[in-house]
C-alpha cells in the first residue's frame, strides 16, 4: 500500500489542479446596467454634486473603458448586449411596439451560459418582448423578475412578472431587484452564475424616496435634477450592497463584474443643471453624450486592475468578452469583439475599427436617418434624418438639444448635412471639419451605406 501512496497523492493533486482550472475557466458573471445614466452622472467623472461612493470606488479598482459606446436608446442597446450583434439584425430598432421585440431565434449570452452549466437570472428591465415566446425565460434565463414594457410607471410597490407570472412586490423597485439578485447569488453560489441586473433607474418618471432626494437640498438644483441625483444614489447604494455580498461570500475574486449604462441622459429629465462632462448631446441623439457611457469591468482572477482602456469599444463586445472569459467558443455571426486581450493588456495591439449607431424613432430602420460612423479618430454624424423638416417632434427635440447644450438657436435645416469631428482631439464635438475633409466624409458615408444594407436586410427597407 505504501508504494501506491505517492501515486495516489499525485493523482489527488492533479485532480485538485484540474478542478481549480475548471472553476477558473468559469467565472461568475454579474452585469449591472443602469438606465439613462450619462457619462457625467458619476463623481469619478468630475460630477461634484452627486454621491456615488460605491461606483467611484469600483471605478478606481476596475478597468475603466473610457471609450465605450452604446445605442442612443434603451431596447437597441439591450438587444446588442444580449447578442453581440447590431440591433437591426435582431429585429429591434425602437423603444415601443413590435420594434422592441427581439427575434426569438437570436442566441443570447444567457442561453450560451445556461448551456454551459450556469445558473442565469435577470432582475429589472428586459424591454425585448413580454409575451411567452420572447420573455427572458424563453431567452435563457432560469430566474426572471422584471417589469413589463419600456418603463415602469409605479416605482414603489410595483407590479412585476416573476417567471412570467404577475406578482406585486413591496418596496422601492431598485431595492426589490437588487435584493432578488442577491438571493439568487446566495442560492447558486456553489455553481457558476450569471446575474443580469438591468435597473430601470434613472429612467423617467422621476420617482425616488424623499430622503434620498433630500440629500441634495443644499445644492440649489432644479427639482428634477435633485430627484435624478436621488435615483443615482439608489443605484449606487444597491451596487454597493451587491458587491458587498460578493465579498462576504468570497466570490468577488472569480467574478467578472461589469457596470455600464444603456444610453446618455434623457431630455425629458430637463437636465439644465446636470453635469455633462464636456460632452454634447442627449439620449436619442448620436452625439457623444447620447452614446458614450460609463463602463467598468473587474475580474481579479482574470486580469489586473486598476487600469484605463482607451480603445474604442461598444455594447456588441459584451457577449464575446463574457464568453471568452468563461472559456466558451465565440457565438456565431456576432458583430462584436472580445475585449479580453485588451483587458489583460490595455497596450496590446488592437486594429482600428468602425462602429455604427443609429436611431430615428421609426418602427423600422430608415437609411440615412440620425446615424454615426465612429473610429478611433473620426466621427461622421448625420444628426436628425434627412426628412426632419417634415417631422415636428424631431425639430422640437433638436431645438431643445441646442438650447440645453448652450449652443444657441440653431435651425434644423442647418443640421441636414453631414458633420465630421476629430473625435480623438475634440470629444465635445465642437469643431465640424466636414468642409475640410470631404474625402473622409464620402468614405464614411459609403461605409455606412454598406453597413446599413447588410444589417437592415431583414426589414426590406427602401431601395439600396
Amino acid at each position: 500500500m505504501k508504494m501506491f501512496a505517492p501515486l495516489f497523492l499525485l493523482l489527488a493533486v492533479l485532480s485538485a489542479v484540474c478542478a481549480d482550472s475548471a472553476t477558473a475557466s468559469k467565472p461568475n458573471i454579474v452585469l449591472v446596467l443602469a438606465d439613462d445614466l450619462g457619462y457625467g452622472d458619476l463623481g469619478c467623472h468630475g460630477n461634484r454634486q452627486v454621491k456615488t461612493p460605491h461606483l467611484d470606488a469600483f471605478a478606481h479598482e476596475a478597468v475603466e473603458l473610457t471609450n465605450f459606446h452604446v445605442s442612443p436608446v434603451c431596447s437597441p442597446t439591450r438587444a446588442s448586449l444580449m447578442t453581440g450583434r447590431y440591433n437591426f439584425r435582431t429585429g429591434v430598432c425602437d423603444v415601443f411596439g413590435k420594434a422592441t421585440v427581439m427575434d426569438s431565434s437570436e442566441v443570447t449570452v444567457a442561453e450560451a451560459l445556461k448551456q454551459a452549466g450556469y445558473a442565469t437570472g435577470i432582475f429589472g428591465k428586459w424591454h425585448l418582448g413580454d409575451d411567452g415566446e420572447h420573455a427572458p425565460n424563453a431567452q435563457g434565463f432560469d430566474e426572471s423578475l422584471v417589469h413589463r414594457g419600456p418603463a415602469m410607471r409605479k416605482y414603489f410597490d410595483p407590479d412585476l412578472l416573476h417567471n412570467g407570472t404577475p406578482v406585486k412586490r413591496t418596496g422601492y423597485c431598485m431595492d426589490i431587484f437588487t435584493d432578488a439578485a442577491i438571493e439568487f447569488v446566495k442560492k447558486n453560489r456553489a455553481k457558476p452564475f450569471f446575474v443580469y441586473l438591468p435597473a430601470n433607474l434613472i429612467h423617467t418618471p422621476l420617482q425616488v424616496a424623499s430622503e434620498l432626494a433630500a440629500e441634495f437640498d443644499a445644492l440649489g438644483l432644479s427639482d428634477n435634477t435633485q430627484k435624478i441625483h436621488g435615483m443615482i444614489r439608489s443605484v449606487d447604494n444597491n451596487f454597493g450592497k451587491l458587491r458587498a455580498t460578493l465579498k462576504e461570500l468570497e466570490l468577488e475574486g472569480d467574478t467578472l463584474l461589469i457596470f455600464t449604462s444603456d444610453n446618455g441622459p434623457c431630455s425629458g429629465s430637463k437636465p439644465v443643471d446636470r453635469h455633462m462632462a464636456g460632452l454634447h448631446g442627449l439620449k436619442g441623439t448620436v452625439y457623444e453624450n447620447g452614446i458614450r457611457v460609463p463602463c467598468f469591468m473587474r475580474w481579479p482572477m482574470g486580469f489586473k486592475s486598476p487600469a484605463k482602456l482607451t480603445r474604442l469599444a461598444a455594447h456588441i463586445d459584451a457577449m464575446p468578452t463574457i464568453l471568452e472569459a468563461c472559456g466558451l467558443p465565440a457565438a456565431p455571426k456576432v458583430d462584436g469583439r472580445s475585449l479580453l486581450p485588451l483587458l489583460r493588456n490595455p497596450s496590446a495591439q488592437w486594429p482600428d475599427r468602425r462602429l455604427f449607431f443609429q436611431w430615428d424613432s421609426g418602427q423600422q430602420p430608415r437609411r440615412g436617418h440620425a446615424f454615426t460612423v465612429l473610429t478611433e479618430k473620426w466621427k461622421l454624424v448625420q444628426p436628425c434624418g434627412m426628412d426632419a423638416p417634415n417631422q415636428q417632434h424631431i425639430r422640437d427635440r433638436y431645438a431643445e438639444l441646442c438650447r440645453l447644450q448652450g449652443r444657441g438657436e440653431r435651425s434644423i435645416e442647418g443640421a441636414l448635412r453631414y458633420e465630421l469631428y476629430d473625435i480623438a482631439a475634440d470629444p465635445g464635438e465642437t469643431k465640424d471639419l466636414a468642409g475640410k475633409h470631404p474625402d473622409i466624409v464620402e468614405q464614411m458615408k459609403t461605409e455606412y451605406n454598406r453597413w446599413f444594407t447588410e444589417v437592415a436586410a431583414r426589414w426590406q427597407t427602401e431601395p439600396k
